[in-house]
């Protein structure tokens, strides 16, 4: 064990969780949410349901700071189809994207676009490559209509800089449609202010409920300028049905019943403990603690803005697959890396029902690994 370890391993190991999530989701779930998971799931056709919906609604356009006027649309469905639903009614024939593709989430958005039909170029950044003013420049006024990002790149660890991509899209008449999947609720998010059209979010990340919801927050230019005009090519996704049914807390379609209820306790407790940016501090705080603590292991991490949701962790020798695996032989479940990444980096979520201790005895875990592995 080395000096950091042994600097750290001031708590009682017998009082440790057996088990923690430190994964970018599923991420490690409360005992309230856990206690609401376990109730009978009710029936939902009724107004007790819809006055469930109804305040989600108000809660999550008041936390992410949503224009007036601005609507939810409530769909059971990962992350993937809420990007997916939106591309579709949110963009045609007539659009050309522009996508920021640094990594595996920023090309899903891309495989989205070209699935469907919708005009686009990639603006591709290499794993350890920074978003900057100079990327964007040689897309200044090149004619197109909509950027698309995953705000934060949850496969490098990327926190992309949000008013500077807010002020191209205003110099360049473009909506801005931001998946905030692993933002929401970690990191500071403005629709208002940053003129997003379209914010997506989801239930696993740092909201920490099951999966299977996602949430789009759509703005009253995306509504009048685009949802209303466009003609959704699917059924099950379109949001023209989502709206009308939307306006009296219901779904076309069932929902997933219990999640939704998990989502409003999880809200109200946000709200009880100060609200969203408050939730942000915190995670924000726990980020930093681990990010301190493995300052002195033998480690490093990426140089660009990261997100408070997630730290790519860089080791010093190609040996990620195994250090992932002990970790998890000790309770301790973290983020693989895939492609280039994948044999020197794994990830840590800060989202969900976690401490400072658990980072301590993660970090005391992971300092015995790397000395095992002689990394």
């Amino acid at each position: 064990m080395n000096a950091m370890t042994q600097g750290t391993d001031k708590t009682d190991k017998t009082a440790l969780r057996p088990e923690v999530l430190f994964t970018v989701g599923p991420t490690q779930m409360s005992p309230q949410t856990l206690a609401c998971a376990g109730r009978q799931v009710p029936y939902f056709r009724n107004q007790a349901f819809s006055d469930v919906v109804l305040e989600c609604e108000r809660f999550v356009l008041e936390f992410a700071h949503a224009p007036q006027g601005s609507r939810m649309v409530l769909l059971t469905a990962s992350g993937t189809g809420a990007m997916e639903a939106t591309v579709t009614n949110c963009l045609d024939a007539s659009d050309r994207a522009l996508v920021i593709v640094g990594g595996s989430f920023g090309r899903r958005f891309s495989a989205l676009c070209e699935r469907h039909g919708i005009a686009h170029d990639d603006l591709e950044l290499d794993p350890e490559e920074a978003l900057t003013q100079e990327c964007l420049a040689a897309f200044e006024g090149a004619g197109h209509t909509a950027l698309l990002v995953n705000l934060h790149e949850t496969s490098t660890g990327q926190l992309y800089d949000l008013p500077m991509l807010s002020d191209f899209c205003q110099r360049n008449q473009m909506t801005l449609v931001v998946d905030a999947i692993s933002s929401f609720a970690a990191d500071k998010i403005d629709m208002a202010a940053s003129c997003i059209d379209a914010l997506i979010v989801s239930s696993q990340k740092a909201l920490a409920l099951a999966p299977g919801i996602s949430l789009v927050l759509l703005s009253p230019r995306m509504l009048e300028e685009r949802v209303a005009r466009i003609t959704s090519p699917t059924l099950y996704f379109d949001f023209a049905d989502y709206l009308v049914n939307g306006t009296r807390g219901q779904t076309p379609f069932t929902p997933a019943v219990g999640i939704v209820y998990e989502l409003l306790e999880r809200l109200r407790r946000i709200d009880a403990s100060g609200g969203i940016d408050t939730e942000v501090a915190r995670t924000r705080t726990l980020a930093r603690d681990f990010r301190g603590r493995i300052a002195e292991l033998n480690v490093g991490a990426p140089s660009f803005p990261m997100s408070n949701a997630l730290t790519r962790v860089i080791l010093p020798k190609p040996v990620a697959g195994e250090t992932v695996s002990a970790l998890a032989e000790e309770g301790l479940f973290v983020n693989p890396c895939g492609g280039a990444l994948g044999e020197r980096c794994f990830r840590v979520a800060h989202i969900g029902d976690l401490s400072e201790k658990d980072n301590a005895q993660l970090v005391i875990a992971l300092g015995e690994v790397l000395e095992s592995l002689g990394a």
